[in-house]
């Protein structure tokens, strides 16, 4: 055997003695976002694409992350997409955005204030072209009528395609919207205030869910910064949407925080739903720490997290219970990572 002969014998044995590639893991653990804090995190999904939000630089301005996968958005392509001016009353607490595409453009919406949290108001972006990544125009605020506190603003569209601008004042409230921009300031109504004792006063976050013709708001109720923040559920029973008698209110919370074997998990809230990426299931995406001092309400360490939900028999949803950090969660059906 020649010398060369010999090199390519001891390459091919070393090669045949070398690992397979690594399987890939077909699961993940909470939470999602480990690179930064993440609170009120945001999900849409197209054209086979996520695009993420969230309270990512409250002092700064808004970011939008772009993914393949719900499982890899922290490996998500990056872009800040609006820089806050240094003053004024859009230059501070920037809290809660929320991405929507409607027609060929995307709107960003967001709650700011001029670092008094008495002055939050809404307020809205549109982007320039169709992609949630490029340069986005400042198209004022959602509701300019409304001169009073307002955070968290979200849109119910309704199965026959009418939008509605949901908000929290400490309650919830509704507005008919006229375009993607603009509420119908004479056209506004109470949707449902804090009335139940695990609510603590104060209801806020809230969130559509439609599902085959039916119409339900999930809501987060409590402090934020506090270990007992939680999830309701409004159900749209028909009529005039700007009614409250035309939503019962569930008695008890729908997600709420859990302690168990596992782990803990506190301060559940401020959700968002989409679909895995083949449509197959439901998943909620929402924030929750890990540990928390109840006697110290905090908004530090709120973390993006995300689990699959189900449905019942009856039609409503089945969000189980929060899953704690480090177990091991099944990856949305059609993903598979690296």
């Amino acid at each position: 055997m020649t010398r060369s002969q010999t090199v390519t014998a001891v390459v091919l044995m070393l090669l045949c003695l070398a690992p397979a590639d690594a399987p890939r893991s077909h699961t993940f653990t909470n939470p999602i976002v480990t690179s930064t804090d993440a609170p009120d995190p945001w999900v849409i999904c197209h054209d086979g694409w996520y695009c993420f939000t969230a309270t990512l630089e409250p002092e700064g301005g808004l970011w939008v992350w772009k993914s393949r996968t719900l499982g890899g958005l922290d490996r998500a392509e990056k872009v800040k997409v609006w820089t806050a001016p240094k003053t004024g009353p859009q230059s501070r607490q920037i809290w809660a955005p929320e991405l929507y595409r409607f027609g060929e453009r995307w709107y960003l919406y967001y709650t700011a204030s001029d670092g008094n949290d008495r002055n939050h108001r809404h307020y809205v972006l549109e982007s320039k072209t169709d992609d949630p990544l490029g340069e986005y125009v400042d198209r004022g605020r959602v509701d300019p009528e409304l001169d009073s506190f307002a955070i968290d603003g979200s849109i119910l569209r309704m199965p026959d395609g009418k939008l509605y601008w949901m908000y929290s004042t400490g309650a919830l409230e509704i507005a008919l919207m006229t375009s993607p921009t603009r509420v119908d300031g004479s056209r506004r109504a109470l949707l449902a205030k804090a009335d139940l004792a695990w609510e603590r006063t104060w209801i806020e976050a809230p969130q559509a869910l439609v599902r085959d013709g039916r119409v339900f708001v999930v809501y987060s109720a409590g402090h934020s910064g506090t270990p007992n923040y939680a999830l309701g559920l409004l159900t749209y029973t028909g009529g005039d949407v700007l009614d409250p008698k035309s939503w019962k209110k569930s008695p008890a919370p729908v997600f709420a925080p859990v302690f168990n074997e596992h782990g803990a998990v506190y301060t559940v809230g401020h959700p968002c739903f989409t679909k895995s990426s083949d449509g197959d299931e439901d998943w909620i995406v929402y924030h929750g720490k890990e540990w928390t001092h109840a006697d110290k309400p905090s908004f530090a360490n709120r973390k993006a997290r995300m689990q699959r939900f189900t449905w019942r028999p009856d039609g409503t949803p089945d969000f189980g219970q929060p899953i704690p950090a480090g177990v091991p969660i099944p990856l949305p059906s059609g993903e598979a990572e690296n």
